[in-house]
């Protein structure tokens, strides 16, 4: 994972939707979403809340 995805998962992780995520990275939205995305394939989640359990299980 790129160290931006990483940024980006911190975010995810905390429950903040792809526009806040954009605001407070001063970032595009479709930037957002594109990084969103990469995570969910590199993980193998499909959604935010599989993507959230997965980090919070340990």
């Amino acid at each position: 994972m790129t160290a931006r995805e990483c940024v980006i998962l911190k975010e995810v992780l905390q429950g903040k939707d792809n526009q806040n995520i954009a605001s407070s990275l001063q970032v595009v939205l479709g930037t957002v979403k594109a990084h969103v995305h990469n995570i969910l394939k590199k993980t193998g989640t499909t959604t935010r809340q599989e993507l959230t359990q997965l980090f919070w299980k340990g």
